[in-house]
């Protein structure tokens, strides 16, 4: 099962991740507002907060773990 990861960023890195990334949808929740981004296929949560910091949220994608060793074929 993937974890939720976050981090706190700077306006000015929330508004680099804005210019890079699609915006699929945004709302305003009294005086933060809410980012629903995709950035590079994957999807990413954003809030901006009145104090000028912005926290961002995303899934910690874990590697898939190969569970079979396959020998190489030797010719």
């Amino acid at each position: 099962m993937s974890r939720l990861i976050w981090h706190a960023v700077s306006q000015g890195e929330l508004a680099t991740l804005l210019k890079d990334a699609t915006l699929a949808g945004s709302r305003a929740v009294g005086t933060s507002t809410v980012y629903e981004l995709n950035h590079g296929g994957q999807e990413i949560l954003a809030v901006s907060l009145p104090d000028g910091q912005a926290v961002v949220v995303q899934l910690n994608i874990r590697p898939h773990i190969l569970r079979r060793h396959v020998d190489p074929v030797n010719i």
